[in-house]
């Protein structure tokens, strides 16, 4: 079972075969382009409704976009970035003691994606964690580093909050009420993938991870401030998001694209490895509370033709994320199966 984690600490100097993608599906790494003009949004302006316009324009035409001076304080990253690279540092037998390739479960670690229902592998190690309600959960996270669960804890409560912030200025930004989308989303779980990417031996015929969009709400994601991996799709052409100074990058979800009755894109991403450094980066999911009925304001779809109907039908975030898990992370947009007849 050891063998199941690349992050063994020794480095690889081919790719195994079952990390080598099929030809027709390479990222093609010489025919990106960093992303120019990708929206930096500082959350410190008094100028509110400026705030909710650039908000807007990044979410209808990105999905994606990044913020400074977000309130969650510095030592609180750095301790987070700390503790993920220690943990990934230690011995594989110790790591071994949290693997699991089940993704039902709450703390795992686990390597690629779902490596049950793959053909070919992702150069990625993971360790997933659910975070909301912290004290439900915290016994079962990781008790090395010694540090773990203080630090972890702390992170993750600042950017819940966060997440609170940018889910009241998209909820203005689409013309609603400032708590509508929190109200909708209801008791908002929260989940957090460690992500760690080892120096691949051939970055060219490998992804980190594969295209995909996310099926929760809102992604806050703290990457490496050294090394470039993730990439966006935009008008059919794959885009380099480099790394801000203190930012967050941000990224709508299947939710917010379903709620907004498709104003706002949650759009593709993946994430490329290189042959030089190892890359780390930690996203922290919000996701509607399973009961939440995921459902458009009517605001978004009414029109006075009495035959209108919103884009996507209602359903439940627990129908929703079941589908999701049940393909492969690369086939059609998920919400292609829940059109509205």
């Amino acid at each position: 079972m050891a063998a199941k984690l690349i992050s063994t600490g020794s480095r690889h100097t081919t790719l195994p075969e079952n990390y080598v993608r099929p030809l027709s599906d390479r990222p093609h790494l010489s025919d990106v382009s960093p992303l120019e003009n990708f929206p930096l949004i500082d959350l410190s302006s008094t100028d509110r409704s400026r705030l909710v316009q650039q908000i807007h324009q990044a979410c209808s035409r990105f999905g994606f976009f990044q913020v400074i001076n977000h309130r969650v304080g510095k030592e609180t990253i750095d301790g987070m970035l700390s503790v993920a690279n220690e943990f990934f540092s230690m011995s594989i037998e110790e790591k071994m003691k949290l693997y699991s390739d089940d993704p039902t479960k709450t703390t795992r670690l686990s390597t690629s994606f779902n490596v049950k229902k793959e053909e070919v592998n992702n150069w990625r190690d993971y360790l997933r964690l659910h975070c909301y309600p912290i004290s439900k959960y915290v016994h079962e996270w990781p008790s090395n580093p010694p540090s773990f669960k203080e630090v972890v804890s702390r992170y993750s409560a600042e950017v819940r909050e966060l997440g609170f912030i940018i889910e009241e200025l998209i909820s203005e930004s689409l013309g609603l009420e400032k708590y509508h989308m929190r109200k909708v989303l209801g008791e908002q779980g929260q989940h957090m993938a460690v992500n760690y990417y080892p120096p691949c031996p051939e970055p060219e015929l490998t992804y980190g991870l594969p295209a995909h969009t996310d099926p929760n709400a809102l992604t806050i994601l703290l990457q490496d401030a050294t090394v470039c991996g993730l990439q966006i799709l935009i008008d059919g052409q794959w885009f380099a998001v480099n790394p801000h100074p203190d930012a967050f990058v941000i990224n709508i979800g299947d939710q917010f694209q379903a709620l907004s009755n498709g104003i706002y894109k949650s759009v593709w991403h993946r994430a490329v490895t290189n042959t030089e450094k190892p890359r780390l980066s930690v996203a922290s999911f919000l996701c509607p509370a399973d009961c939440a009925v995921i459902s458009p304001a009517k605001p978004l779809w009414e029109t006075e033709e009495d035959e209108t109907k919103p884009i996507y039908r209602d359903y439940t975030y627990a129908e929703y994320y079941k589908k999701f898990w049940s393909r492969n992370l690369d086939q059609e947009h998920c919400l292609e199966n829940f059109l509205n007849d």
